[in-house]
């Protein structure tokens, strides 16, 4: 995965407690969507203790591909979608 293309898809939205940022990712010939939760500081409940406390990723069909909530429910489990988390991390994190 050399080149991960990461768009903002719309102003970051306030549901409740949470701001949450929308993205796509286009990794080669496959798109991802992304959803976010970011802090305005790094937290003990984010990935790595950095900012995302909650990440989820999809693929173009719809399967979820990954997914954090101050926790990992399921881990990247492709060099796509690792390459895509390490991606996210140095951008937003």
């Amino acid at each position: 995965m050399k080149n991960i293309e990461i768009q903002i898809d719309e102003t970051p939205r306030k549901t409740g407690f949470n701001t949450w940022t929308l993205a796509t990712a286009v990794t080669g010939n496959e798109t991802y969507a992304i959803q976010m939760v970011r802090f305005d500081e790094p937290s003990k409940f984010g990935i790595r203790e950095g900012r995302i406390s909650k990440l989820y990723i999809a693929d173009a069909s719809g399967k979820t591909a990954l997914n954090y909530d101050r926790g990992w429910d399921l881990r990247p489990q492709t060099t796509a979608t690792k390459a895509l988390l390490r991606a996210i991390l140095d951008k937003f994190n």
